[in-house]
């Protein structure tokens, strides 16, 4: 499998926004692309389904962080609206979301088609941290109606060995789409909903009309030192806060990083050791709201800036990940 056509694929659905809650313009490229690769495509509820013959599955999540209009130039926060959430928002995670926004250009587009229709810039935060919303205002988009979805307007940049963008997570339906390229037997699934906690709900009613196989989950994780994303190293679990992965197939993960020369972390262990909480993720919930029913395990690319557009990996970590699906696969 070649890295550069993971990071070619993801620089062109870079171009197409998919903020939580209005993913329609990336499944519809998504399906047409993989129709010519083809696959049949269905939609099932939430999630887009490329079918393979096997039993191997893995996921990627589709939708993106990013805003929604609510008239007068203010933008909310699209994450805690696809949730549903109400409750008041703490001063510091309203400062981190506001800090990865401002100052930051953005676009809005026809929920349906993608088109764009508006451009503007993010200038600062009306209300972060007062209450239940998270107000910004933005220049140029005043004469919008409210309930547009609004992305941001950065692409992909490559700085030497980095690739640099909103790579959370065009970059795991990249590598998902690039398994399938390469002649790999594998049924892709393309969640919704995961920057909102809700992709889950769609696995799991799809995994309740098919037979069920051990789930692999591709993501970013995110570093606040960029030592294991220069290094390449590949990020793997046993376990988040709320649900404890599938033994068996977290070990056949290791033994084939093991066999292609490829080093590994357990993300949760390292935060146990700095002592800090674990975290949640899509498989976690998966696994807890299932009572381990349904379970599996993930491999992650290391990242740096996590939710913003300059988050950041490097090609030997892209190209590590690589190498570990090629010789899990090949083994099984």
């Amino acid at each position: 499998m070649r890295t550069e056509a993971v990071i070619e694929r993801a620089r062109r659905l870079l171009d197409v926004p998919s903020v939580v809650g209005f993913e329609d313009p990336l499944f519809d490229v998504l399906s047409e692309d993989l129709t010519k690769l083809g696959r049949s495509v269905r939609l099932v509820g939430s999630v887009l389904v490329a079918e393979g013959e096997g039993q191997r599955v893995l996921s990627a999540h589709a939708d993106r962080h990013g805003l929604v209009t609510l008239g007068d130039g203010l933008l909310g926060y699209a994450a805690r609206r696809a949730a549903g959430e109400h409750q008041p928002l703490s001063t510091a995670f309203a400062g981190r979301v506001c800090s990865r926004f401002r100052n930051e250009d953005v676009v809005a587009y026809d929920a349906e088609s993608g088109a764009v229709v508006g451009v503007g810039r993010v200038e600062h935060a009306a209300h972060c941290g007062l209450g239940p919303e998270l107000l910004l205002d933005s220049n140029g988009l005043e004469a919008l109606p409210a309930g547009i979805p609004v992305a941001f307007a950065a692409g992909l940049e490559r700085d030497g060995d980095l690739i640099k963008g909103q790579l959370d997570n065009v970059l795991s339906v990249a590598i998902a789409f690039e398994l399938i390229a390469g002649g790999f037997d594998v049924t892709a699934l393309f969640t919704r909903g995961e920057e909102a906690g809700r992709s889950w709900i769609g696995l799991s009613a799809y995994f309740a009309d098919s037979e069920f196989a051990d789930l692999l989950v591709l993501d970013t994780s995110p570093f606040d030192e960029p030592d294991v994303v220069r290094s390449g190293t590949v990020v793997l679990r046993r376990r988040d806060a709320t649900g404890v992965f599938a033994a068996d197939l977290v070990e056949r993960i290791e033994r084939s990083a093991g066999l292609a020369g490829v080093d590994t972390v357990f993300k949760d262990e390292l935060l146990a050791a700095q002592g800090r909480p674990l975290g949640r993720t899509e498989l976690g919930r998966l696994v807890s709201s299932t009572s381990g029913r349904l379970n599996g395990a993930t491999v992650q690319v290391p990242t740096t800036d996590y939710h913003t557009n300059r988050e950041t990996t490097s090609h030997g970590a892209i190209t590590n990940v690589l190498r570990v699906l090629a010789a899990l696969y090949e083994r099984d």
